[in-house]
Order: C-alpha cells, then structure tokens, then sequence
C-alpha cells in the first residue's frame, strides 16, 4: 500500500515538475522573443521641448532629432517639428505631448517629414545587431573619443556618413542629445541620462 502510495506521489510530482518547466522554458522565450521598441525618456523629451522662442537664434538649433517612419529615419530639427506642430497638429496644445507622440508613437505621416533639406537613412542591420547584442555602452567604447568631461562624447573621424547617422540614432534613442558642432565639423553626443 505504501508502495503505490509512494509511486502516485512520484508520479505526480515528475508531471508537476515537468509542466513547471514547460511553463518556465515558455515564459523565457517568450521575454527573449519580445523586442521593445526603443522609447524616448518623457523628461527627455520635456527637456528637448524647452525652448521655443523661435524668434530668437537658437543655441540648440544644432541638435538633430530622429523621426523613425515605417523602416526610414528622417533627422529634423527641434524648429522643424514645431512648425509641423504649429501647421498641423495643432489640436496637440503642447509641444511636449507633440513631441512625445512623434518620437515614440510614429505620429506623424511621411508627407510632413519629406521637405527639400531632409535628411533620412535606413537602419543598417549590422549596427542594429550589435545594438541589440552589446547595448548602447559597447557602442560608445568603440565608435566614440571621450570629451572633457564625462557626458560628452565625439564620433570618430574614420567613420563614413551612413555609419555616423546609425548610430546617433541609437545614441538618440538612448536619451543623448545629439548635436552638429559646425566648428569642429564634429557631431557631439551628450549623455542626459
């Protein structure tokens, strides 16, 4: 009687312990499988949105914002999307939500992005990869020179125009501010995380 009482017990332990398993190996890949799309900080953005004075010159009119649409990223400047803002999604009444929405919610449509200066690329799946298997610290160690300080930091020279535009947009998606200093012809990136 023990015996089969013992036996039954096993029994239903292994299939417990087996379906625990399942469930776990499940859950795994699942997480694993499940790639979030990078987001913008909210107090980044907040801190993008601060200066709208455009009638004044701007110090910040150098720092380039990345739009990703469908599998294009367009580069615009902070003036440019507030134009947008202005002309036509108005019925957003703050810059800050505008933005928010642009930037991690694929607002807005291709039309509004495409004008005569536009800048865009296409993500290249090599940095993509490396991105996603390395993260954005890797990136910095190898593609970037270190600046004065410990926020800011310079693209390599060696590096072609495609390859510069990839990965300030991971850098930008990452919450760094990215900005074209016409002096050195270098573009800066600076951590405000």
């Amino acid at each position: 009687m023990f015996e089969i009482f013992s036996n039954f017990i096993l029994d239903k332990m292994v299939k417990n312990s087996f379906v625990y398993y399942l469930i776990l190996i499940f859950l795994v890949l699942v997480v694993q499988s499940c790639k979030k799309k990078p987001l913008n900080n909210i107090n980044f953005i907040k801190n993008l949105s601060n200066d709208i004075d455009f009638n004044l010159p701007l110090y910040n009119e150098s720092l380039m914002l990345f739009v990703k649409k469908n599998d294009t990223i367009y580069i615009k400047s902070l003036r440019e999307l507030y134009l947008i803002n202005q002309k036509k999604y108005f019925k957003i009444k703050s810059f800050d939500g505008f933005l928010t929405k642009v930037l991690n919610n694929d607002l807005l449509e291709t039309s509004d992005l495409k004008n005569d200066f536009v800048v865009c690329f296409k993500l290249d799946k090599n940095v993509l990869k490396e991105f996603n298997e390395k993260g954005i610290e890797n990136l910095k160690i190898k593609y970037c020179d270190n600046g004065e300080d410990k926020i800011k930091f310079f693209l390599k020279n060696n590096l072609n125009q495609y390859m510069k535009q990839n990965l300030m947009y991971h850098f930008f998606k990452n919450n760094y501010y990215i900005v074209n200093n016409c002096h050195s012809g270098k573009y800066v990136l600076i951590d405000k995380n």
